[in-house]
């Protein structure tokens, strides 16, 4: 998702020559999504560390090399893969682990397994890096989103769901391919879950 990617640089910081040196971002779940985000993570050259996790150790270890490999043509970036207790220290936890949605499967219809795995992992993971900015990924980013804050005690301002992003970006996508115009054009979005209870507000689409 183009937009979290964005957010993330956002709220990182603006001066990227400062971050490159001493951010450190831990992603949490190599799966599609995590591997995509800490690719377009180390292609802006927001942090100077980027470490993988996931339950597959093999799956995170080949993300990390596939990634470290661009070296020579991505701003300077250490990739590696860890353990959860290697999450301490970092400034920005993005969280993408969990089951993915079947077909004809809701999001909600995931929330009893994404909830038990996250609440077998996060409370352990706010300890390791309690001063960490918390973002959730995983579906149902809402209610993980949360749980998250319920189960690590975290306060709210730690701990952001990407909610609607995604959402309102496939919506300026379809504006865009309808009105054949460049979807930077578009400006629309979409409000409330990410899930089937979303809804588009057309008033405010432009």
């Amino acid at each position: 998702d183009v937009v979290l990617y964005r957010y993330l640089i956002f709220i990182i910081g603006e001066n990227w020559q400062m971050i490159q040196k001493k951010r450190k971002i831990a992603v949490l779940g190599t799966g599609n999504v995590g591997a995509t985000v800490a690719y377009c993570l180390a292609l802006q050259g927001v942090c100077s560390e980027i470490v993988l996790v996931d339950i597959n150790k093999e799956k995170a270890e080949g993300e990390a090399l596939d990634i470290s490999q661009c070296a020579a043509c991505i701003p300077s970036v250490k990739v590696w893969s860890g353990e959860y207790e290697d999450v301490a220290g970092s400034d920005v936890v993005v969280v993408t682990f969990g089951v993915g949605r079947k077909p004809g499967q809701s999001r909600l219809d995931l929330a009893s397994i994404n909830v038990g795995i996250l609440k077998s992992v996060m409370p352990n993971v706010a300890k390791i890096a309690p001063d960490a900015l918390y973002v959730i990924v995983s579906n149902p980013v809402d209610v993980l989103t949360y749980v998250t804050m319920k189960c690590t005690g975290l306060p709210k301002n730690q701990v952001i769901g990407t909610g609607t992003l995604l959402d309102s970006n496939r919506l300026i996508q379809a504006v865009a391919s309808y009105c054949n115009v460049d979807a930077k054009n578009v400006n629309a979005y979409v409000f409330g879950e990410h899930g089937d209870a979303c809804m588009a507000p057309w008033s405010l689409c432009t």
